[in-house]
This record gives structure tokens, C-alpha cells and sequence, in this order.
């Protein structure tokens, strides 16, 4: 399978991330040439915080993350691209100078940026500007970006835990989104917050539909993988 997108890094993102969620093998040659294209965008037009730049293709259209909500913001859009960028170009498993140069940029561009928005009044450490994009800054630490910085990511599961609601879910957050970033954590950080969805979860699991477009099968398969992780710890 293809899966650069030379028109559009959001859509290589999401055949990434999908083949990274289902296990499926990437050949070496097909992950240097994701590698390349993913570095071609670093401080392209529109690229945040000296990260990797959406394509023109992608800032005409709503950026649609993974599991299916859309984002709106424009400046939302740049970011979350550009975190979850610097996550897959960690879970490529390449290493090399190029790759480790990017990577660097992009984290010290990010601390920048992250350091100007904890002196506004009202930003918790561990959060981000929105809820939407402190999960794409955690999806980010979990791939250990940022210097695998683990207490910034604690800080923001306890973030997160303050907006738990009264029905399993968490107020204003995107659900899926949310757990997709949770399951990709390690599952000594994130246990609490699983243990805590893991009756939504079942229920969703019960109710599932026998016809399935892309997004309900990749949540319907992250459930699945958060209820086996919450039954056997």
C-alpha cells in the first residue's frame, strides 16, 4: 500500500495511523519515503511552531482527525498536524540524522510556543490552548516527544480527570479522539482514565453496527483493545 498523500499530509497521517492502530507491516522503503515527505513540510507556509506544514489542499477543507470529529480552526488544524506529525515520524522506528534533526526542531519550536501559552492566565500545566489540541500535545508526549516529557503528560491526564462528567465521559472533549490518545499511552499513566470510560466503552461494544465505515471500525477496534487492557490489569 501507498500511503503518502502528496496532496494532503493530513490524509498520509490518517493511512499511517491506521496501519500503526491495526498492526500492519510498513516495508522499510514505503517508511522513508513517509519520513521524506512528512520532513518536506517542516517550516513550509502555514507549518506551527516550526513543525510540519498542512498541504494548500489541506487548509481548504475541515482537518478530520482520525476517529472522525472534525476541526474547524484553522490555527487548530496547523497544530494538531503538526503534533501528530512529530508522533509518526517517532513511531516509524527510523533513526537516523535527517529524522533526528527534524525531530528536535520540532520539539524546541513547540516548547517555544507551549512556554508562551502557560504565561497566559488560566492554562494549566498539561493542558493546551483547547481541549482538541492538549490531546493532540498528549499523543505527542506519548510517542515521546518533547523530550519524552512524562511529568507534562501526567499533568495532563490530571487535567483531563478534572472534567470527568456525570455519564463516563469528559465535558468538551472530542470522545474518540480522546480515547484514541489514551490508548496509545502507556497503560500505567493512562489505566485510571480507561478504567473510568470502560462502561461507555462496553456499551458501545454491544450496540455495534453490522455495517461499518472507516471511523466506527477504528473505534469499535480501540475499544476492544481498551476493555482487554482494562480486564487484564
Amino acid at each position: 500500500m501507498k500511503y503518502v498523500d502528496v496532496n494532503s499530509l493530513s490524509q498520509t497521517i490518517d493511512n499511517v495511523s491506521e496501519a500503526l492502530l491495526f498492526g500492519f507491516d510498513i516495508d522499510r522503503s514505503e517508511k522513508d519515503i513517509i519520513a521524506d515527505f512528512i520532513i518536506g513540510r517542516q517550516g513550509k507556509p502555514n507549518s506551527y511552531a516550526d513543525t510540519f506544514a498542512p498541504t494548500e489542499s489541506d487548509m481548504k477543507r475541515d482537518y478530520i482527525l482520525f476517529t472522525g470529529e472534525k476541526i474547524k480552526s484553522g490555527a487548530g488544524k496547523c497544530h494538531m498536524i503538526g503534533e501528530e506529525a512529530s508522533r509518526l515520524l517517532r513511531k516509524l522506528g527510523l533513526n537516523n540524522d535527517k529524522i533526528n534533526k527534524a525531530l528536535i526542531r520540532a520539539d524546541n519550536g513547540l516548547k517555544k510556543q507551549i512556554d508562551k501559552v502557560y504565561k497566559n492566565p488560566g492554562y494549566e500545566y498539561g493542558m493546551y490552548c483547547c481541549r482538541s489540541c492538549s490531546c493532540a500535545l498528549w499523543i505527542n508526549l506519548a510517542s515521546g516527544g518533547l523530550g519524552n516529557d512524562t511529568k507534562m503528560l501526567k499533568a495532563g491526564l490530571n487535567y483531563l480527570k478534572k472534567h470527568r462528567d456525570s455519564k463516563g465521559n469528559w465535558n468538551g472533549f472530542p470522545k474518540y479522539y480522546t480515547l484514541y490518545v489514551l490508548n496509545e499511552m502507556d497503560i500505567n499513566l493512562a489505566l485510571d482514565e480507561l478504567k473510568y470510560i470502560a462502561p461507555l466503552v462496553e456499551r458501545r461494544l454491544k450496540k455495534k453496527k453490522t455495517e461499518e465505515d472507516k471511523f466506527e471500525l477504528r473505534r469499535n477496534y480501540m475499544c476492544e483493545q481498551i476493555i482487554e487492557k482494562v480486564n487484564s490489569n
